[in-house]
């Protein structure tokens, strides 16, 4: 598991990479400390222990703007790329709709921008790793 952590405005932001599989005792624990509640924690797990590929999650807690985004395994690079860019417009809008502000505007794709650029090593990494 890769983990990168970015500070989005006053925003802490988790990412969990597990190309080779999830940690999920760790990631269920981190999700109970950012305070996601049970029925959070429970579509999380079956998430991660479904064994299917091509999957993420993202939890955001608008109050103590903190937010867990895990991409799991992928079947190949294409994949892979999908799942993190469907994975960070959730954070975008999430951040951008605790912010107030339009999620139709600039906020949520400078968002997303900004975080696959701080994130561009990790994505070219496994996302070429696959289609090698």
């Amino acid at each position: 598991m890769i983990q990168r952590n970015l500070r989005i405005g006053r925003w802490w932001v988790e990412f969990y990479f597990c190309p080779d599989g999830y940690d999920t005792d760790y990631l269920i624990e981190r999700l109970y400390n950012s305070g996601a509640g049970s029925s959070v924690l429970h579509d999380a797990l079956a998430l991660m222990e479904s064994g299917n590929l091509n999957q993420g999650f993202t939890f955001a807690n608008r109050y103590d703007k903190i937010a867990i985004v895990v991409i799991g395994p992928a079947s190949n690079g294409a994949e892979f790329q999908n799942t993190i860019t469907h994975e960070v417009l959730h954070l975008a809008i999430s951040i951008a709709d605790a912010l107030g502000v339009n999620l139709l505007g600039e906020t949520p794709a400078y968002i997303a921008g900004d975080s696959i650029r701080e994130l561009a090593n990790v994505v070219c990494e496994l996302g070429c790793n696959h289609c090698n």
